[in-house]
């Protein structure tokens, strides 16, 4: 995924090589153009996939003339640019024609166009927003759409709460695609110009693109109350975000219509809203005594893990037997939504590979599982089986590490740790002592600071050996000591440097 400056440097390096009238054909028809698109991420598809859009103009100036203004998809100019150039680099009968005048002109109203779909857009909106106009094209390299398939959207929405959507779908392949659905409605003037208000916002700011050279792009159009037009646009993956809104989302949850492509294509994402998860075993237990006439005590054992998005908490419940329940919440704002976020509702728990027919039963212990999944769009899903490899989701692992990980993040507090109710405060006079262990050692060795953050665990810089080379170490304890107490002469102790940084790592 290049830079827009790369592309537009290269748009214009190569646009006044093709403008030099001395420049010898060997130089543009060598390897290093073709060395830079295969850089850029430019497919050579020998044109195909620009003349299905726009016929002749993948190879005649003339008819490249009438279009040219119209091309706003810079993954699509690049691939027909490559493409052209590999005609004269492999196929023509003489490379030298690329210097004829037609053809000249042909890759520098090409190059010319790149350049400018690839200009640095410093570009920011000033005043109100009065409508934005949205035209989204999900067009991207790999197998051609059906014809029935939607390939772009134009959604307009203006400040009195008018919504207006034009769809096209791809049709047979000619420049034109074929009008699909049409959908005009209102909404109230307050969520209309809330959507219109956020998303000037957003482009008030700096706005830099990243664009992706293998996926589809997005335009935009934003009117003020001024009358004044301003332009934007990008890769249809934008993941376009303002105070914690995403501008995509908040579009298709305002207006309600089906499949918005929008500024990230992501239209048919559903969420994970709750996951409930019981867990039930059942063990049969030879007692070393007999009681009564029973062979076997049974011991019925459950856990509960319910992850909740409105809630926004995780709570895990054990039931170990009569009177004995354990509990724990966490209630993390933010972060329980993030963690639901990261699930894919398309994919979670589809796949259970199963136990073979002749799998041997343990008569002594049943171990099962029920996992109830509430989706914001799809209905509930209810998923039960045995509790073991074969048995459970194949992306069980995954999913049980990453709750996991999170649960334990937060640990069981400070209360009962003894490292915080051991932990004795430093006097006037006392000496900070680290006692810190180099990689791949299990000895430790005492340096001395002034830095009272550190703590144990955290990792620091130190001069080692006699040539005082630098190294990160590992802090195993923090101690502080008198002069005449101290383990070495804080003179002939050496010092720490500092805390290490990320940069150290690397």
């Amino acid at each position: 995924m290049p830079e827009r400056k790369s592309i537009n440097d290269f748009a214009v390096k190569w646009g006044k090589k093709f403008r030099d009238e001395e420049i010898n054909y060997i130089e543009l028809v060598d390897h290093y153009f073709a060395d830079e698109c295969d850089e850029l991420g430019f497919v050579m598809d020998s044109g195909e996939a620009f003349s299905q859009q726009y016929g002749s103009a993948s190879y005649d100036s003339r008819e490249l003339k009438k279009v040219i203004n119209g091309i706003s998809d810079i993954e699509l100019l690049g691939s027909a640019i490559y493409s052209r150039w590999r005609y004269f680099n492999h196929w023509a009968y003489d490379g030298e024609e690329i210097l004829e005048d037609c053809n000249r002109a042909w890759f520098i109203l090409a190059l010319d166009r790149l350049a400018l779909l690839s200009e640095e857009n410093t570009l920011r909106f000033v005043g109100k927003p009065q409508s934005i106009r949205i035209i989204s094209n999900n067009i991207s390299y790999g197998p051609y759409p059906d014809f029935t398939d939607e390939v772009e959207q134009h959604l307009e929405i203006n400040d009195e709460g008018q919504v207006s959507l034009k769809a096209f779908d791809f049709g047979d392949g000619s420049k034109d695609f074929t009008k699909g659905r049409s959908i005009e409605f209102n909404i109230e003037k307050q969520i209309s110009q809330k959507i219109l208000n956020l998303v000037g916002a957003y482009f008030s700011q700096e706005y830099t693109e990243i664009f992706a050279t293998d996926i589809g792009y997005w335009n935009l159009e934003i009117i003020n109350t001024d009358g004044e037009v301003y332009f934007f646009s990008g890769s249809l993956c934008a993941d376009l975000e303002i105070d914690g809104v995403n501008l995509s989302n908040l579009i298709r949850s305002e207006i309600n219509i089906e499949n918005l492509y929008l500024f990230d294509n992501n239209y048919n994402t559903d969420k994970v809203n709750k996951i409930f998860i019981d867990y039930h075993r059942v063990t049969k237990i030879r007692p070393q005594e007999s009681i009564g006439e029973k062979e076997y005590v049974t011991w019925d054992y459950s856990e509960q893990l319910v992850i909740d998005r409105k809630t926004e908490s995780i709570e895990h419940i054990q039931n170990i037997g009569s009177g004995c329940i354990i509990s724990r919440k966490l209630k993390v704002q933010g972060g329980v939504e993030a963690l639901l976020d990261d699930l894919d509702a398309e994919s979670l728990f589809e796949n259970i590979e199963g136990n073979p027919p002749n799998v041997i039963e343990n008569l002594n212990e049943t171990r099962k599982y029920k996992i109830i999944i509430d989706f914001e769009k799809k209905e509930q899903k209810t998923i039960t089986g045995t509790y073991d490899k074969k048995g459970l989701p194949n992306d069980w692992a995954d999913f049980a590490e990453y709750v996991l990980e999170f649960i334990l993040f937060y640990g069981l507090g400070e209360i009962l740790d003894p490292s915080t109710y051991n932990k004795t405060r430093r006097c006037e006079g006392e000496y900070i002592y680290l006692s810190v262990a180099f990689e791949d050692s299990y000895k430790t060795y005492f340096y001395i600071t002034d830095d009272d953050s550190i703590e144990a665990g955290d990792f620091v810089l130190v001069p080692a050996g006699k040539d005082n080379h630098q190294a990160i170490v590992k802090v195993i304890s923090v101690e502080y000591f008198s002069e005449e107490d101290a383990p070495l002469s804080p003179s002939k102790t050496k010092k720490i440097i500092r805390k290490s940084t990320e940069e150290d790592f690397k």
